[in-house]
């Protein structure tokens, strides 16, 4: 049920109008259009900013301050838990604000505004044998800006880590309309900074000094586990004490902060990316088992032998592209036999008998552990895109299922040990069977 809009709203669209170039849309469709995502929530937006330049952004930051009225900053929307819709003024920033700002290949680093997609940075990126790290499954849709403001990751993350571990600098506006530009700060460069007047000042300030206070507190309340993303990244203030996958920066950045805010602390309008190579080469082991519970006791011992991805393919999403005979005949390109689920383990290498290495090594590591399982390589690259082509499929394919009950996403992106998974998914799995549910795993 949608709560009554505030009293000022008519004045702040008004006044919002007059000050922007960009598109103003408070007529219903509009609005309706933007009140969901890719999740299971709906929230009907007070109206869409489709801002045509950053000054545009700083007048809606300024007018909303000034009239109290909420403010969203949206992205590809392709979000699962709700971060893309609220009742607020939403700000498209995909339509206008989707520029690559600079590149400097030497030193890998790129400077985006928030609106441009993945992919398609990844296709610039190409030529010069580069890529940004993290890649969530929706980067097809997915932009930077949602990317930064969920601290995203994807199937590499074994490999990069966070978002956050990648994001160097950025530019925006603070609750204010302020304008901020935050950047990595050397120790002797931080109480220049902390001098400094206005909100900007404050946060150096009150910043550091919050996180040296409340270091063992921050500490003990930090997931363990360093694929996290949940809560602002105040671990990233503290000197030790908690795990991170990638090398750590350990300068004082008020981007990290931002990273993962989900557009709570400030909206951005620039954002400079660390960037890395492109593999070599790539293969896949494909590891089918005969149960679950079978291949989720093998991923600790996987992880040993340091593949660049591992990813489920559950017996749900199996027996879906079974019944679609354009992805049955891929599926028979790779699978041997029926398998109640295969885990794709992909490998990085500079050749291919590196690449035979890693999976036979893998296959030795299996062996040693007595764990029952059947490895297929896949080491042409057109094989290796079946594979991944039947594995993208899988959740469209979920969602476009015929007849009443409808399968809906509502556990996205849990973090469990390794060591865990088999006990969490079996508790999962007993949960949902005793309600007379069916589970799927996308992951």
């Amino acid at each position: 049920m949608s709560s009554t809009p505030p009293s000022a709203l008519p004045d702040f669209l008004a006044d919002l109008q007059r000050q922007v170039q960009g598109e103003l849309h408070t007529d219903q469709v509009s609005r309706l259009l933007y009140s969901t995502d890719a999740s299971i929530y709906q929230a009907m937006p007070y109206g869409v900013l489709i801002p045509e330049s950053v000054d545009d952004v700083q007048a809606a930051v300024e007018l909303a301050a000034r009239y109290r009225i909420p403010l969203l900053p949206r992205a590809g929307g392709s979000s699962l838990a709700g971060q893309a819709v609220n009742e607020a003024l939403v700000i498209d920033m995909t339509r206008h604000l989707d520029r690559v700002l600079d590149f400097d290949p030497a030193a890998r680093r790129v400077r985006v505004q928030p609106g441009l997609v993945l992919d398609e940075l990844n296709l610039f990126l190409k030529p010069h044998g580069l890529q940004f790290g993290p890649d969530p499954a929706s980067s097809n849709r997915a932009a930077i800006g949602g990317i930064v403001s969920n601290n995203s990751t994807g199937a590499h993350s074994i490999l990069y880590g966070m978002t956050a571990d990648h994001v160097l600098a950025c530019k925006g506006f603070l609750s204010d309309g302020s304008p901020v530009d935050f950047q990595a700060l050397e120790a002797s460069q931080l109480p220049h900074y902390q001098q400094r007047s206005g909100r900007e000042g404050m946060l150096y300030r009150e910043i550091a000094a919050l996180a040296a206070a409340h270091a063992e507190a921050i500490r003990a309340g930090t997931p363990r586990h360093w694929r996290r993303c949940g809560g602002y990244n105040l671990d990233r203030f503290i000197p030790d004490g908690v795990s991170f996958l990638y090398p750590r920066d350990p300068r004082f950045n008020l981007a990290k902060l931002v990273c993962g805010a989900e557009g709570t602390l400030a909206v951005m309008s620039e954002i400079e990316l660390n960037l890395v190579p492109l593999p070599a080469r790539t293969a896949l082991a494909l590891v089918q088992f005969d149960t679950l519970r079978e291949a989720l006791a093998a991923v600790p011992l996987m992880l040993e032998v340091q593949p660049s991805a591992i990813e489920l393919l559950d017996h749900f999403g199996l027996s879906l592209c079974k019944s679609v005979p354009a992805y049955a005949r891929l599926l028979r390109t790779f699978a041997s036999g029926d398998p109640h689920c295969i885990l794709i383990t992909e490998f990085y290498g500079e050749s291919e008998a590196e690449l035979r290495g890693h999976i036979e090594r893998l296959r030795e590591r299996l062996a040693r552990a007595q764990i029952k399982c059947t490895i297929t390589p896949a080491i042409d690259p057109g094989l290796q895109q079946n594979v991944w082509t039947v594995r993208k499929v899988g959740l469209g394919l979920l969602m476009s299922m015929k007849g009443d009950y409808k399968p809906i996403p509502f556990i996205e992106d849990a973090a469990v040990q390794p060591e865990h998974l088999g006990e969490y998914i079996a508790r999962i799995e007993q949960f949902c069977n005793d309600l007379g549910t069916q589970v799927s795993y996308y992951a």
